[in-house]
């Protein structure tokens, strides 16, 4: 069954904290935060470049997709202390 809305849905997942902060600020100024980013994204397709330059010290490092990976079990330690051989 395909959507019946006419654009495409984008998830984010931003800090709540910057989330909030980010509302009441544009709320102060009689703004939204979904008139916001879709000014931001039509900002960034007018001139790419620039737009970027302006956010290079508020970009956020980039965070790992997916699961995590699957911790390691501890190596087996022997009655001495050392690491005993693993079977299998």
């Amino acid at each position: 069954m395909s959507s019946q809305h006419a654009d495409p849905q984008l998830n984010v997942r931003p800090p709540a904290d910057v989330t909030e902060q980010a509302k009441r600020l544009l709320e102060e100024r009689g703004r939204e935060v979904r008139g916001f980013v879709v000014a931001c994204l039509t900002a960034f397709n007018a001139d790419p470049d620039t737009f970027l330059t302006q956010l290079d010290e508020h970009w956020p490092p980039v965070k790992p997709r997916g699961r995590p990976p699957k911790a390691r079990p501890e190596e087996p330690v022997d009655q001495r202390g050392g690491t005993a051989p693993r079977s299998g």
